[in-house]
């Protein structure tokens, strides 16, 4: 839901989104575009988004092994990325690349971007979680669990028609102030934007 808003609200209207509900269920995904890929309307560049969790390297490392070990993929040759953002150029198939949240050499995830955004809103909320987070030794967890747990925080301190919304549809809501033009999701923006041109590049 996020990268469909933020999409529509930057006006990139030539890409698809697919959710694969958890990074662990990429593989899958990718197995059965890469079977199919003869049949389907034909992506030029697949790009995968995933937090990056504790250790962003070691993310990207095994993320890259899992797609590489699908049944479907192996033998044809595929190439992958070497580092975050990387294009890796597959000829009949489609290019792959790899972004991180909040971003590539950055420990988080898409509730890390999200929470810099949600918090200028309201500084006042923003302070009370901190104060929170201390109490509670939340502000010690890792920043992917860190920020996911506030983020749940904002959402039940500001919207008192649902305090137990998830993100995903929080943000489907439209009566919510979220600021999908924040200086914070200036790099994802581009990210996206330079892919799907790498995309057009591609197809010519």
């Amino acid at each position: 839901m996020f990268l469909k808003k933020l999409g529509k609200n930057q006006q990139i209207n030539e890409y698809e989104v697919r959710s694969a509900k958890g990074i662990d269920k990429f593989p899958v995904m990718f197995n059965s575009a890469i079977v199919n890929y003869k049949d389907i309307t034909k992506p030029n560049l697949i790009l995968f988004i995933a937090d990056a969790g504790a250790d962003p390297k070691k993310t990207f490392e095994n993320l890259v092994a899992q797609l590489s070990n699908e049944k479907a993929v192996k033998g044809k040759g595929l190439n992958f990325p070497m580092s975050c953002c990387e294009v890796a150029s597959n000829k009949g198939y489609p290019a792959i690349k790899i972004h991180l949240l909040p971003d590539c050499d950055k420990k988080g995830s898409l509730e890390t971007l999200c929470y810099k955004v949600m918090k200028e809103q309201h500084p006042e909320i923003e302070a009370c979680i901190r104060n929170f987070a201390q109490c509670t030794n939340i502000e010690k967890w890792s920043p992917e669990q860190r920020d996911k747990a506030y983020v749940q925080c904002f959402i039940a301190s500001t919207y008192h028609k649902d305090p137990n919304k998830s993100l995903r549809y929080y943000l489907q809501e439209t009566n919510t102030s979220f600021n999908f033009n924040h200086e914070e999701l200036k790099t994802l923006v581009e990210v996206i934007r330079n892919s799907v041109n790498t995309a057009k590049h591609l197809a010519t």
